[in-house]
């Protein structure tokens, strides 16, 4: 009946349905010693030796399980939302237990997380209250470019995109550097939610970006390298054939020899 609440999310149906299980048995336990008339004094001071004993070895499990209560009525993480956890690894939150928490990556793998972990290390929710996020693409042009009308141009293409908000920004596009063969910009902009991670939106704005350059006569330029030769008076292929013409002339040297 607990787990049919619509009232309740499902951590917290289950969390309720545990509880109530564990009162329940306790209960009929306590009720069933008392039937069979055992003194109670002696087995609690039984059970409380043993008891210690347990807690040193399910401390770990105790921990999480306390952690998982903690969790579910703090409600720092919901089902759904994306996590990044400290040591770099992320997915999205599938399932939320009293032990553990199940994040599922990208790639279909799934993390199982001690419940612990939320509450002793440090984790990015992308997610809780707000699933705006925000996202930058970098890219080149080269130097012989007006470079006055490529941010209207891209940000009015990026802003077409159907996945791009104006909300709480408007698409964004910088002139970050002057780099050796480039001159380098930036666009930035928000979506909503995480989808299929940011490398498939990027992929996407990169596409227009790559459109709306080659549509403009604007190229994306490849290393280049300028070579001068200084302290040379003669052109190159003087200097060339001179040498050529040494080289032969000791040969001939050599053979008359």
């Amino acid at each position: 009946a607990i787990r049919s609440q619509d009232a309740l999310d499902k951590p917290t149906q289950e969390l309720v349905a545990k509880l109530f299980q564990i009162a329940l048995f306790g209960a009929l336990f306590v009720m069933l010693l008392q039937v069979l008339g055992l003194d109670l004094t002696a087995l609690a001071i039984f059970g409380g030796a043993l008891g210690v004993g347990l807690g040193f070895g399910l401390q770990q499990i105790a921990s999480n399980f306390i952690s998982g209560m903690i969790l579910l009525v703090e409600r720092s993480i919901h089902i759904g939302n994306f996590i990044e956890l400290e040591d770099g690894r992320s997915g999205v939150l599938k399932e939320l237990n009293m032990r553990s928490a199940t994040l599922e990556t990208f790639d279909g793998k799934e993390i199982m997380v001690p419940n612990e972990k939320f509450i002793t290390n440090t984790f990015v929710n992308w997610t809780r209250d707000d699933p705006r996020q925000r996202y930058e693409v970098e890219f080149s042009v080269a130097y012989d470019t007006d470079i006055e009308k490529v941010p209207d141009l891209i940000i009015a293409a990026v802003s077409a995109h159907p996945k791009v908000l104006d909300d709480p920004e408007l698409p964004d596009c910088e002139l970050r550097g002057f780099g050796e063969s480039s001159i380098r910009f930036a666009v930035e902009f928000w979506i909503e939610g995480i989808d299929d991670g940011k490398n498939r939106i990027s992929s996407e704005v990169l596409f227009i970006i790559w459109r709306t350059l080659k549509a403009n006569g604007i190229a994306i330029p490849f290393p280049q390298r300028e070579v001068r030769l200084v302290g040379n008076t003669l052109p190159v292929p003087e200097i060339r054939l001179q040498e050529t013409a040494k080289s032969e002339s000791r040969k001939k040297d050599k053979r008359d020899k």
